[in-house]
């Protein structure tokens, strides 16, 4: 669909109600990078956010798999919510989210660092992540070959860890990560639109990744989901934007949409 087309789907659907815009960062708002911490927001990036929230009725959730703090140092808007580690923490109206276990042995992250570490030994282009919630291994930069053996051995390491307690498994593109069980984008994405000030807004999630496509379900008869990346192949979003420079472009309209709301 175009943008044009699809900015006016929004005008359509929103009933004039304000909207809340739910934007994966890595992917969505900029181009995948080789390193996560290689994926820096444009000049033109912060300019869209800020001119999104500043709209009376536009709110913005930025919704990543990256830490809570560095998705916040990235991206430190006034008036921008974020929401990080898949819907695990996240800094909502002043107010803190977190969703850690509490029936996890002390310190099984950093265990699973040193059995990670043994078990990719000797192969190359991953690298470990420690994240607040769990674990990520990125392998963006193996080869194909050692891209297949990193993945075959975190399959059955991962397969482990999910059996030994309360966690669970998410692929991504060329990352696995271990997270608490029901910590996902589309747990929390219900659980915001629960409270007082998100439940009569009307919702819009954006994302690229396997990782997004609870967020797409959450919302299927509730809001507008588009995926990021080529049309086609199996997704529950409604809709497709090719990449990160055509979102900004659809962000961009959204941000001259004429005031139709009260303010949340």
């Amino acid at each position: 669909m175009k943008i044009d087309a699809l900015v006016q789907e929004v005008h359509r659907r929103r009933e004039g109600r304000g909207l809340v815009l739910f934007l994966d960062y890595d992917g969505t708002l900029v181009d995948i990078a080789p390193g996560p911490e290689e994926a820096v927001p444009t000049p033109e990036v912060l300019d869209i956010l800020s001119r999104l929230t500043a709209h009376p009725d536009i709110t913005v959730v930025v919704i990543s798999g990256r830490p809570l703090k560095e998705l916040q140092n990235f991206l430190p808007l006034a008036g921008l919510h974020s929401v990080g580690s898949h819907g695990g923490e996240g800094r909502l109206n002043e107010r803190h989210w977190d969703k850690s276990p509490t029936t996890s042995p002390a310190g099984e992250p950093a265990r699973w660092a040193q059995d990670i570490k043994s078990r990719l030994a000797g192969l190359n282009g991953w690298r470990l992540e420690q994240k607040p919630l769990g674990v990520a291994v990125h392998y963006r930069r193996a080869e194909p070959d050692q891209a297949a053996c990193i993945r075959e051995r975190l399959t059955a390491w991962a397969q482990e860890v999910v059996n030994s307690g309360p966690w669970e498994v998410m692929w991504g593109r060329k990352v696995l990560e271990v997270l608490p069980q029901g910590v996902s984008k589309g747990a929390a994405i219900q659980d915001i639109l629960s409270t007082a000030f998100f439940s009569d807004l009307y919702p819009i999630y954006l994302g690229d990744d396997t990782t997004d496509e609870s967020a797409f379900e959450a919302l299927q008869g509730m809001g507008l989901t588009i995926k990021v990346g080529a049309a086609g192949g199996a997704t529950a979003a409604d809709h497709f934007l090719a990449d990160p420079a055509a979102v900004l472009a659809f962000l961009a309209s959204l941000a001259l949409l004429p005031k139709k709301a009260s303010s949340p």
